[in-house]
């Protein structure tokens, strides 16, 4: 119930409030006499917003007059260990965008710092996040009690200092909270008790929720480390029910969570488009509804699945997909680790002649490559893309442990990019058994102009898929590492070129087996290769 004296505090802190906002005056006025109505129970959005009001990229000083700043401080949480956030917070499917937190020496840190049993938040989506804690820290939670709804992160969240704990993409720490129907892309550092979407589970429950953000221990050898869930206690109440992490992206292929959470490639969560598979009960009742028009079991339809090279996006009560990722261009050809040395491909998606998104967009402008080390933030890699052909990247040692993606621009105005392409870049492995891969014809006496065949060795029936390829060598001496990859060739058939002569020549084969990219077989070298016969 809110007071005369509330309503007036109220007016007095917000007096160009919009319309409706808040508690109407028609029912707290500044007569102590009129009865109170306990209306007032949370906060909503009406629209979206932006911390980065300059544009310029970075909360800085700049914004909004250095309020957004606060002298380097930025946000400071809703609620505190002292002063729990109990009511609710619905919102309305907007976003708030360039969240900025840097409190290096606090806990309980996010949006709302400490939520209680009561505290609702819902439909809600935080983008591009910078937010940096000493423990109890997530870009939503610091430590929640009450319940979450529909609502995903992106951006990173990092603990500081040797102690930080408790750190999760969504929420630091639950106890007795629940999380349902919600994501995280956010890159998550810390020490220990730190998962992509929650870091600690004392209670409280998980439902239908995944992960995709990398999570990695900023110092020391901390076991309490996992893809969705970083810990929970031994005798933790609740669950953790149908929720996954992607073990590609994450780094990892464990987590906290017991049976009910996942680990799954990007391929598989990325390749089901319906309530069916991994998603089969992701279909529920959100919001309590069971009338007819929702259905007898009043499922909601909560999520979008996209075309079968995205992530589940949220589509509940308003929420849009586009600020969740934007279109997916392609379906890169190496879902996992990229291995440096190695191409990286991008299968276009549409129609016979490949060159769109959907029917009557067209590729404008050259494809451009870009690397981060978080998933987060993007650079171009200069001298990648422009030129033909830009559909396929070579990583370079430069490279390692970032992640590759590509965009491109389409003649409607908007931009399209790969919206993964597996884990960040890993060093080129030893080969196996070089005599598993065999010739078939041309390799006794290579010459420019002829030829050469080798065999595709499938190690075993269960392979996905293959990458191929050829490569040149200055010498016949194992092992090879002098030997270095001809661009563009990419069959197990190869007609050498006049830059061979001289050479020896090699081919090699990647064959993804259970989702993941786990054989490499050579074939011995060619002989030397001779000119063209005249």
């Amino acid at each position: 119930a809110v007071s005369a004296s509330d309503w007036t505090n109220y007016t007095t802190a917000f007096p160009n409030a919009a319309s409706g906002m808040g508690c109407k005056p028609t029912d707290h006025d500044s007569d102590s006499n009129t009865p109170d109505q306990p209306t007032c129970v949370g906060y909503e959005l009406t629209a979206s917003l932006d911390f980065d009001s300059d544009s310029d990229g970075d909360v800085d000083a700049n914004d909004h007059n250095g309020n957004y700043w606060d002298s380097g401080a930025g946000w400071s949480q809703i609620g505190s260990l002292f002063n729990r956030y109990s009511g609710g917070f619905k919102g309305n499917g907007h976003t708030i965008n360039n969240l900025f937190i840097n409190r290096s020496s606090a806990n309980f840190t996010g949006l709302f710092g400490f939520t209680n049993s009561g505290a609702r938040i819902e439909t809600l989506g935080i983008t591009s996040a910078n937010v940096t804690a000493a423990g109890y820290a997530g870009i939503l939670v610091g430590s929640h009690y009450g319940t979450i709804v529909a609502c995903y992160t992106t951006g990173k969240v990092a603990g500081s200092g040797n102690s930080s704990q408790r750190i999760g993409g969504l929420v630091g720490e639950t106890n007795g909270g629940e999380i349902t129907t919600s994501y995280s892309t956010a890159y998550v550092t810390g020490t220990q008790r730190i998962g992509g979407l929650l870091g600690y589970r004392h209670n409280g429950s998980v439902t239908n929720s995944y992960s995709t953000g990398r999570v990695a221990r900023s110092s020391g050898t901390a076991t309490t480390i996992g893809g969705l869930i970083g810990n929970e206690r031994a005798t933790a109440s609740g669950s953790v029910t149908v929720s996954y992490w992607d073990t590609s992206t994450s780094g990892l292929t464990s987590s906290a969570g017991g049976s009910g959470v996942v680990g799954k490639t990007t391929r598989q969560l990325q390749t089901v488009t319906s309530y069916t598979g991994i998603f089969a009960d992701w279909n529920t009742n959100l919001d309590g509804d069971t009338s007819t028009g929702e259905g007898s079991t009043g499922k909601d339809n909560p999520w979008a699945f996209g075309n079968g090279m995205q992530y589940p996006m949220l589509d509940y009560n308003g929420m849009s997909t586009d600020p969740q990722g934007g279109l997916a261009m392609g379906k890169p050809d190496n879902w996992n680790a990229p291995i440096v040395g190695e191409r990286i491909g991008v299968c276009l998606v549409d129609g016979p002649s490949r060159r769109g998104i959907v029917s009557g967009q067209t590729y404008l402008e050259g494809w451009v490559w870009e690397r981060s080390s978080d998933g987060a933030t993007w650079t171009v890699i200069s001298g990648a893309g422009d030129n033909a052909p830009t559909y396929e990247y070579r990583s370079v040692v430069a490279d390692l442990n970032n992640f590759i993606r590509a965009r491109v621009k389409l003649n409607d105005g908007t931009t399209a990019y790969t919206r993964a392409l597996g884990g960040p870049v890993v060093a080129a492995s030893g080969a196996t058994a070089a005599s598993e891969a065999r010739f078939v014809r041309g390799h006794a006496a290579p010459q420019v102009g002829v030829q050469i065949v080798a065999s595709d060795p499938r190690p075993s029936s269960r392979v996905v898929d293959v990458r191929a390829g050829w490569q040149r060598c200055p010498d016949n001496i194992a092992p090879h590492s002098d030997c270095v990859n001809i661009p563009l060739r990419w069959q197990v058939s190869y007609t050498p070129v006049a830059a061979d002569v001289g050479n020896y020549l090699r081919f090699y084969a990647y064959y993804e087996i259970g989702g993941e990219w786990t054989r490499r077989v050579t074939s011995f070298t060619t002989a030397v290769v001779a000119a063209a016969s005249p």
